[in-house]
């Protein structure tokens, strides 16, 4: 097995140990146990424990950035590419329950800050996208002329809000309907149509 294909099964071991049993109790032994290796072997990859969990982190939200990054390719407009990334980075939480594990027992992975954000460069990646999708709305004359900068903040910031609120803070109730009413209300004030 290569080193990179090695780097990958540990850092999804530990983010499924992580998610089950949460970073205190879960060991550098616990990690080289699940992937069949020593915890001197495990060292090779990362420098201590909390290496390990911050990778394993973001590792974890690349995919899900990149996911959503090649779903939205697969259409031309903004307002698809929009409706898509909004639906699909929920969508991809409920369906990968050790990330959404992982959000519940670790509410610190999201923050409103940047200068607190531990994963700021995935989170500005994800950012990108988004501004990305609306700077083509704006130059295909679908979204209003706005301050694609602090649009894309603002909406970044709601997207983290609703995201601790249905998996962080869940009162039990579903987010399904508050979903589809703001993503109604965000296309009524963004888009010209």
């Amino acid at each position: 097995m290569e080193k990179t294909d090695k780097k990958q099964k540990i850092l999804q071991a530990a983010l499924s140990l992580f998610a089950h049993y949460g970073y205190r109790k879960t060991t550098l032994e616990d990690v080289a146990d699940k992937v069949g290796m020593t915890k001197s072997n495990i060292y090779f990859y990362v420098k201590n424990k909390r290496d390990l969990y911050e990778k394993s982190v973001s590792h974890a939200l690349e995919q899900w950035r990149d996911t959503i990054a090649a779903e939205i390719e697969t259409v031309g407009s903004a307002g698809e590419k929009f409706a898509i990334a909004a639906r699909r980075s929920f969508e991809y939480v409920e369906e990968h329950p050790e990330l959404r594990a992982l959000l519940m027992k670790h509410p610190d992975i999201f923050t409103l800050s940047p200068s607190e954000d531990r994963f700021y460069e995935v989170n500005h990646g994800a950012m990108m996208i988004l501004k990305n999708v609306i700077r083509q709305g704006i130059d295909e004359g679908v979204f209003y002329p706005v301050d694609v900068d602090h649009v894309t903040e603002f909406l970044f910031s709601v997207y983290i809000m609703f995201l601790i609120k249905t998996y962080v803070k869940s009162d039990g109730s579903s987010g399904d309907r508050m979903f589809e009413e703001g993503l109604a209300l965000i296309f009524r004030g963004l888009c010209k149509t």
